[in-house]
């Protein structure tokens, strides 16, 4: 029992474990799209449309979003993971369906959009992760009485914040650069 568990007390191995379900809602999102032929217009937000005002509100509200998936990731600790799991694939799930009405819609976007996906979803995955992590060890702590140990999950969370805001900010530029596209 204990050696099928031993996956639960590395971090790095819940990353990898996480980032391979990610891969897979991804491209299951990307074939129910493809499935459904399903086309889109590719139109960003006009309010980015002002000037650097509106872009540092843009940012901010993009960043807040990402701290709300990052929260209700960390609120999973307490469905044992279970909750983190759901909103992880579902979020991957997402990105895939719109990566690929993206792709059919405005394929020179693809490589913009790349820019920030990739840098977000790593920042969710390391964020899911750390909140798994934290479950097994209070799951640890109360069945055993292992002492936990927090210090690698408070680095984890800080540098998948770190990691959302520069993608916000990526995010936000790429917006701007696919108004410039489109106009």
């Amino acid at each position: 029992m204990w050696r099928l568990a031993r996956w639960s007390r590395s971090v790095p191995a819940l990353v990898g474990l996480n980032t391979g379900l990610v891969l897979c809602a991804v491209s299951i999102g990307w074939q129910v799209s493809d499935a459904r032929y399903s086309r889109f217009e590719v139109r960003p937000p006009s309010a980015v449309h002002a000037p650097a005002v509106a872009a540092c509100e843009h940012t901010a509200r993009i960043l807040a979003g990402n701290l709300r998936v990052m929260a209700t990731l960390l609120a999973g600790v307490c469905t044992l993971g279970l909750l983190t799991l759901w909103t992880l694939l579902s979020n991957a799930f997402v990105l895939g369906f719109g990566l690929s009405a993206l792709a059919r819609g405005m394929p020179e976007a693809m490589p913009l959009a790349a820019r920030y996906v990739l840098l977000e979803f790593s920042a969710f995955v390391v964020a899911a992760s750390v909140a798994e992590h934290l479950s097994f060890t209070v799951l640890r702590y109360l069945a055993i009485g292992t002492p936990p140990r927090f210090k690698a999950d408070l680095v984890g969370l800080a540098t998948a914040v770190a990691m959302l805001v520069v993608a916000a900010i990526v995010e936000a530029d790429v917006t701007r650069l696919i108004i410039l596209l489109t106009a």
